[in-house]
């Protein structure tokens, strides 16, 4: 557990500067300088290009999780692997801008009246689609190197640092709001470069020959994992970027616009989970070639309750400071209030199974992700169409929380009866407890004036929580990063 620890930890600290600057950037500048319309115009221009990316790659991200540790190879450059990686997703990236040009004449046509700036910047969509491919490419090639933090560094904080210049700049009047959607657009490609010149350094960016490396048996797993990776990408994203689509469609770029910004903070409960994703891959990946049933299990449990323990921390807080919030924002902001609870729960029952959609993804059962994956397509998309309807974002939100439920249920349910793998404990239930009397005494702290409030409202729920987490013993590696922390005070 030392690598996951020690990155998980480092690509945390990096989503958490990162939220910092995107609370700036989304929360606060934002809606002060941007109308509804383009906040919203950003958002769901990258929300597709997200989702088509995950076509243009052939589910080769899928590819690299399980089969890298059969190509690793330092000194013969892990047997033309990337060559392989750059043929797939190039041919990919030319499927999916062929479809694309297709489509996209209909795209603009529908969204003429009540999505006017989406119509008129939609051809910004190809663009975006390459730098997110070329940029998931790299990023996952640096994931199996065991780096997954310089991938989290350049999404999480430099893009965040990148669009807090073009928000200022276009403040200023410097650019206007076209230059500033061209400039955002070509920013997205920055990271991608950055982890090429990082690679060059490390000598780790070697185009080689594969054929010697690609039997029968393994060009067979590489044509199964892409077919079944399309769709379980596809469906992986689905549940963040496919209801943005879904409430322009409904409710226009406004309602999109207010719907993001509420699901942003949300999205704050995944962060650990992301960091642990990107490191626990290859760890488990290289466990399972091993068949060490032991040491994924390890990794399943304490990651469970780590990352349990840390989303409750977070949804206490939010739900803490959520008047504080919408004092924060304008008022037409308060239409997502409910969004932010229902989806955080959703979020919050998603880390709970800590790396079980890793787990499986990397197993010999694949296939059945993929298998749940369609499900949760169905699921977003159904529930969607059946919610959003009659309650706006928030049934867009609910759609999110039911599909999530299922879905990870039935990741559960297959990892316990095919491996014997169950990660929860009277931990979690304990952690339950905890968070409901901590969110219940916070209660008791009067309004103050915003800033003042948010400051001692927040510090009271952060330390209260970890007096319980450490008292408790919630979490083993809270309670030794803690001791840690005693230690180095001491010897001071």
């Amino acid at each position: 557990m030392g690598i996951i620890q020690q990155q998980t930890i480092k690509g945390s600290a990096y989503s958490y500067i990162g939220v910092i600057i995107g609370f700036v950037n989304l929360a606060i500048l934002s809606p002060l300088i941007f109308t509804l319309d383009q906040i919203g115009l950003t958002q769901v221009i990258i929300a597709v290009a997200t989702i088509l990316a995950q076509l243009g790659s052939l589910g080769f991200s899928n590819v690299t999780n399980r089969l890298f540790p059969y190509f690793r190879d330092t000194s013969a450059g892990h047997k033309g692997f990337l060559s392989l990686a750059f043929l797939i997703t190039a041919a990919g990236f030319v499927i999916s801008v062929i479809i694309l040009s297709f489509y996209l004449p209909t795209f603009i046509e529908n969204n003429t009246e009540k999505s006017i700036l989406l119509s008129e910047f939609a051809y910004y969509i190809p663009i975006l689609l390459g730098f997110i491919i070329l940029l998931n490419l790299l990023d996952g090639y640096c994931k199996v190197l065991f780096n997954a933090s310089i991938g989290i560094f350049l999404r999480e904080v430099l893009l965040r640092l990148l669009n807090l210049l073009l928000i200022i700049l276009f403040y200023f009047k410097m650019i206007d709001f076209t230059q500033y959607v061209s400039l955002f657009v070509l920013s997205q490609a920055i990271p991608a470069l950055i982890i090429i010149i990082y690679l060059i350094a490390k000598r780790e960016f070697k185009f080689r020959g594969f054929s010697k490396t690609l039997d029968k048996n393994m060009v067979k797993q590489i044509l199964s994992l892409c077919g079944y990776g399309i769709i379980a990408g596809l469906s992986g994203i689905a549940l963040t970027n496919i209801d943005k689509y879904m409430v322009n469609n409904y409710e226009g770029l406004g309602n999109a616009g207010i719907y993001s910004i509420s699901v942003y903070f949300a999205t704050l409960i995944l962060i650990p989970a992301r960091s642990l994703g990107k490191i626990a891959v290859p760890v488990i990946a290289e466990a399972w070639k091993r068949n060490d049933i032991e040491e994924i299990s390890i990794v399943y449990r304490k990651s469970s309750i780590n990352q349990f323990v840390i989303g409750l921390l977070i949804v206490v807080g939010i739900i803490g400071n959520l008047n504080n919030i919408f004092r924060l924002l304008p008022d037409a902001y308060r239409a997502g209030e409910m969004v932010i609870i229902y989806f955080g729960i959703a979020n919050l029952i998603n880390v709970s199974t800590g790396a079980s959609q890793y787990i499986l993804g990397t197993s010999s059962l694949y296939r059945y992700q993929t298998y749940l994956m369609l499900v949760l397509i169905i699921l977003v998309i159904s529930t969607n169409i059946l919610l959003i309807p009659p309650l706006g974002m928030t049934g867009a939100a609910i759609a999110s929380l039911i599909s999530m439920f299922v879905f990870t249920s039935l990741t559960l349910i297959i990892l316990k009866f095919r491996f014997g793998l169950w990660p929860f404990s009277l931990q979690h239930l304990l952690a339950i407890v905890v968070s409901i009397a901590v969110w219940a005494i916070s209660l008791l702290i009067p309004e103050m004036k915003l800033i003042p409030d948010i400051m001692v409202r927040s510090g009271f729920i952060a330390i209260l929580f970890l007096i319980a987490t450490v008292g408790f013993r919630l979490s083993d590696e809270a309670v030794n990063i803690w001791n840690q922390f005693l230690r180095k005070i001491r010897n001071l």
